[in-house]
């Protein structure tokens, strides 16, 4: 959109911005909450008259004020001076106040980027499949610079406008993407991609999409990389796994990055470890998932048992377990079933709290005898902590089989 002379220019996505040429006054707006609250609102609202009890709810929420009238007088002042300062015209009367009703001047022209964002994702949807769509989308995209008023994120009247620009967010990006990975331009969509999450980088879609692009531009290695950094951010803070849909792009990846022949001994090269490790092994969730059931199957023709324990750390005595805490208890438990497993057995990280570990050829007290090294190595390494590790031990029942393993539930540790 073309600027105009003599306009006040606004954004609000990412941070409220008040600028009229070269002169800035977004530092003093952004210095009071009243302030800030009382220019957003009524130039979201500019096209209706605001009443004095609308603009005092919206001012003050739940809060009491004992003279609101006087005290809205007093911010309409300073907003009207601070307007001033950017030689703007009639910046005394951009917003008028008349028997107890607030409006903003008409003749006061203003250019807002989420009005602009919202005629363009409006002509996207208007033009239909193509091109011209993801050039709309790509320019409503790049006016997204953040949430709507975010230093006013808890106030009622943001909350559900932020919820709508940031879905229209995601929904130009995705609808820019796909079109460049459809035309052949997926790297072009990757860079798209990096700068949403740079925006927003827990919003899992604009990684599903990223990793999307990067399989069809040819960077399966890089697909990879971000996959793993992306379950790993996810774990660490929001204690999830991978959802279903990035799950089926690693099996996609995975089977895209093998596209020429390979001889047997090229190919046992390429799988061999690269150092020899005496350790356990650890692997993500997905192929952990793939060796149980292979397991499972397994046992069901030959019989033989092997069990699964899942570890699990909780805070002290009912305790509320902090968040850097649990970190650091977590790095710690991987730590040491490393050093103390065997090298044919396998764990991996189920959740926020708890790691899963397979234990192939070992008898149940064998197995007990391993969860009991595991714990005593805590207690013995970390003596005064303040969470404590669990574990519950159970062999892999095949479905074929008995189902009706009872869980074993065995001493508590702390750890530090």
């Amino acid at each position: 959109m073309g600027k105009q002379r003599d306009t006040l220019e606004i954004r609000m996505l990412g941070e409220l911005s008040v600028s009229y040429g070269k002169a800035d006054i977004s530092e003093a707006v952004n210095r009071s909450k009243r302030f800030r609250t009382m220019l957003a609102y009524m130039l979201t609202n500019r096209e209706r008259s605001i009443s004095l009890a609308e603009l005092t709810e919206v001012m003050w929420q739940e809060d009491e004020t004992d003279n609101p009238s006087n005290t809205l007088k007093t911010i309409l002042h300073r907003l009207r001076s601070a307007l001033s300062q950017l030689g703007l015209r009639n910046a005394a009367g951009c917003i008028s106040y008349k028997r107890g009703v607030y409006q903003w001047t008409p003749t006061v022209r203003v250019t807002i980027d989420t009005e602009d964002f919202d005629r363009f994702c409006a002509a996207a949807e208007a033009a239909g499949e193509g091109a011209e769509r993801a050039r709309l989308y790509a320019d409503a995209v790049k006016l997204y610079r953040g949430h709507f008023l975010p230093k006013n994120s808890h106030d009622a009247w943001v909350v559900p406008l932020d919820a709508y620009y940031h879905s229209m967010f995601i929904k130009a990006v995705t609808g820019c993407a796909e079109y460049l990975i459809s035309s052949g331009s997926a790297s072009e969509a990757a860079a798209i991609c990096r700068d949403s999450i740079q925006i927003d980088q827990y919003e899992e879609k604009l990684h599903a999409l990223l990793i999307r692009a990067l399989i069809a531009s040819g960077n399966q290695q890089q697909a990879l990389e971000h996959y793993d950094y992306v379950t790993k951010m996810f774990f660490n803070k929001f204690g999830v796994n991978p959802s279903n849909e990035l799950t089926e792009l690693y099996s996609e990846v995975m089977k895209s990055s093998k596209t020429t022949e390979a001889s047997l001994g090229a190919i046992i090269e390429e799988l061999r470890e690269d150092k020899a490790d005496t350790g356990c092994f650890y692997c993500e969730f997905e192929p952990f998932r793939t060796i149980y059931r292979l397991e499972a199957r397994a046992a069901a023709r030959s019989g033989q048992v092997v069990y699964i324990c899942l570890l699990t750390v909780s805070p002290m005595k009912g305790k509320k377990l902090r968040h850097d805490v649990l970190l650091r208890a977590m790095d710690k438990v991987r730590e040491t079933v490393l050093k103390t497993l065997r090298h044919g057995d396998l764990f991996t990280r189920y959740s926020a709290n708890q790691f899963l570990i397979m234990l192939p050829a070992t008898s149940y007290e064998a197995g007990r005898m391993v969860m009991r090294r595991v714990t005593t190595t805590f207690r013995r390494a970390y003596p005064r902590g303040s969470v404590a590790l669990s574990h519950t031990l159970q062999p892999i029942v095949p479905a074929a089989l008995d189902r009706r393993a009872e869980e074993i539930r065995v001493e508590e540790a702390s750890v530090d």
